[in-house]
């Protein structure tokens, strides 16, 4: 029988194939952690580009929450992908090999946020400069970091070596201001390999999505400031929910909270963009953009 395909039917296998062909399926390794789905892209890409790609296969550049998720990350990049230690070498990152994740401050210079969809907006998670550079930055709220130093203390980076190093990345070895597995700042014009993490269990590429026990759901999204959370079928209590502006700042905060459908009440906010962390027992960690209008 001959098929016919509607105009939508058209443009949305155009657009799946785009999003599909930015990254070769034979250079992707998937791993899980924590109900997540996650894939490392061994093709070599700035780091803009590589945020459009995990977009485009339906994720984001990953956000690291906790040592856990580090060390599986970590894990997951030499020992699942098998990357070479030394497959590139970044010259105003000490000479070593980096793997992209997902924070930047190109929107503010020492501003650092989890962007790694890239539309300028993410939950602010550090604040200013390590050792190596001008000093005194610090964890917003207490938020895991990795810096580069941070195994002896103090973190080293970020550094804004040169006035021009916006974007985040695994070091695969030591470099002189921190070891391997640490985060180092260098320039986003750097092609390097990538991690892209997706929300939902079932997530494996574009627009796919299959919910199962850890799916959030935030809604009316947008919302006048009053929305829910919806958990479907999670059997593991929430530890906490918080609420954060673009600047880092704490709107909400609820500790072990009935998630399976609560109702959040902003409407004394101003219009924008807010970040949603919810951390179960369990150990999961799930962030959420809410918009009100």
């Amino acid at each position: 029988m001959k098929k016919v395909y509607t105009l939508l039917t058209v443009i949305y296998m155009a657009v799946a194939s785009y999003g599909q062909n930015c990254a070769d399926t034979a250079n992707i390794y998937r791993f899980s952690f924590n109900g997540k789905n996650y894939e490392i892209v061994k093709e070599m890409k700035s780091w803009a580009d590589a945020a459009d790609c995990a977009v485009e296969r339906g994720g984001y550049l990953v956000q690291i929450d906790n040592q856990a998720e580090q060390d599986t990350v970590y894990d997951a990049i030499i020992n699942g992908a098998g990357i070479s230690v030394n497959y590139t070498s970044v010259p105003d990152g000490g000479g070593i090999a980096y793997v992209w994740i997902g924070a930047t401050d190109a929107a503010n210079e020492g501003t650092w946020l989890w962007d790694g969809d890239s539309d300028g907006v993410g939950i602010n998670f550090w604040n200013g400069q390590g050792n190596a550079g001008t000093g005194g930055g610090s964890a917003v709220g207490g938020m895991y970091i990795n810096w580069g130093g941070i195994h002896s203390g103090t973190p080293n980076e970020p550094d804004d070596f040169m006035s021009n190093q916006d974007g985040a990345a695994i070091g695969l070895a030591n470099w002189p201001y921190g070891i391997a597995g640490e985060w180092n700042d260098i320039n986003v014009s750097n092609n390097l390999y990538y991690v892209i993490e997706y929300d939902t269990s079932g997530t494996t590429g574009l627009n796919s999505k299959n919910p199962g026990d850890n799916d959030v759901v935030l809604y009316p999204n947008p919302c006048n400031g009053v929305f829910r959370i919806k958990t479907a079928n999670r059997d593991k209590q929430a530890v906490s929910v918080r609420i954060f502006n673009h600047s880092g700042a704490i709107l909400y905060e609820q500790d072990g909270p009935d998630t399976r459908e609560m109702q959040i009440d902003l409407s004394g906010a101003k219009p924008g963009i807010f970040f949603v962390n919810i951390v179960f027992e369990n150990g999961i960690v799930v962030n959420r953009k809410i918009e009100i209008k």
